[in-house]
């Protein structure tokens, strides 16, 4: 008989629930002589009719000496251009500058970023495709570190009495609720897990107002012989808690601890809350490729 006692937690993912497009450009080399380059930002779709739309960028061959001053002066003039900001935020991390959509969508194929640089001597880089937007799951990400998951159904009993006995119960399904305890969370997660923000000197920034997201968590399970792999599609984190002290006789690391909410997903007329999957003979390709996706119920 295959053993059924499960006692491991590992290959922990979170999907998030539509992904914000990204595109880069990287600034190569500093200005040498004063003048002005236009950047010019190409989004037929997010943009629509105001696409392309082109900044004046000043720039002096005394200030603006190192890549990261130009990045910089740059990303202030697409911050406060009020076509551009209203679709996509702006940041730079040394040279390299980013754009990304403030609210999730459908990927943009035509995103680009341009610069021309004129007489100032600054050279950049190709505009790259970052992440694409969707507005279904995104790319599973692995959280390394799993400590222990503890989901508790949330649901009630509803009786209704009739000869004396209990003649009709229903019982709801409210989802789960539950702590996931993990070694370290990613700050890049938690910023786009709970809305907060990663700041150009790569400080993790709790923002008061910060709108959390949705996301599906994925996971193994071990311990019975196929290693059940599992999915809970609806979720929203709060903030994590976690303890930090000082060091005694012994090193006891200090884990975060992630409380879930997990609500009921509508999927094709039904409301889909989480799924289980064993490796067998006829799902070989879902079960391999199970964290490369979050995966739908098929033929339900």
């Amino acid at each position: 008989m295959a053993n059924k006692v499960t006692y491991g937690l590992e290959n922990v993912y979170v999907a998030f629930k539509g992904e914000t497009q990204t595109e880069t450009i990287a600034i190569t080399a500093p200005c040498t002589m004063d003048g002005e380059i236009t950047v010019t930002v190409t989004a037929a779709t997010l943009l629509g009719a105001s696409s392309p739309k082109s900044v004046i960028v000043p720039l002096a061959s005394e200030t603006h000496t190192t890549v990261t001053k130009v990045a910089a002066a740059i990303v202030t003039v697409l911050i406060t251009d009020s076509v551009i900001s209203a679709v996509f935020s702006a940041g730079y991390v040394a040279g390299v500058i980013t754009l990304k959509t403030k609210a999730v969508s459908s990927n943009d194929a035509t995103l680009a970023i341009a610069v021309t640089v004129g007489d100032t001597g600054v050279t950049v880089g190709s505009s790259t495709n970052g992440t694409s937007g969707t507005t279904s799951w995104g790319t599973p990400i692995s959280i390394p570190g799993a400590v222990s998951w503890k989901p508790k159904a949330e649901g009630k009993d509803n009786t209704f009495y009739a000869d004396n006995q209990q003649y009709y119960v229903t019982t709801s399904n409210n989802g789960y609720t539950g702590d996931l305890e993990m070694a370290l969370v990613p700050d890049s997660v938690l910023a786009e897990m709970l809305g907060w923000q990663i700041d150009s000197n790569g400080m993790l920034v709790e923002i008061a107002d910060g709108a959390a997201k949705e996301f599906a968590l994925l996971g193994q399970v071990e311990g019975d012989e196929k290693n059940r792999r599992f999915v809970y599609y609806n979720c929203k984190a709060s903030r994590p808690a976690k303890e930090n002290k000082t060091k005694g006789e012994s090193i006891e690391p200090a884990t975060d601890t992630l409380s879930l909410t997990i609500t009921p997903l509508e999927v094709d007329g039904k409301f889909i809350v989480k799924g289980t999957m064993e490796l067998s003979a006829t799902n070989v390709t879902a079960y391999n490729t199970f964290f490369n996706a979050v995966t739908l119920p098929v033929g339900l």
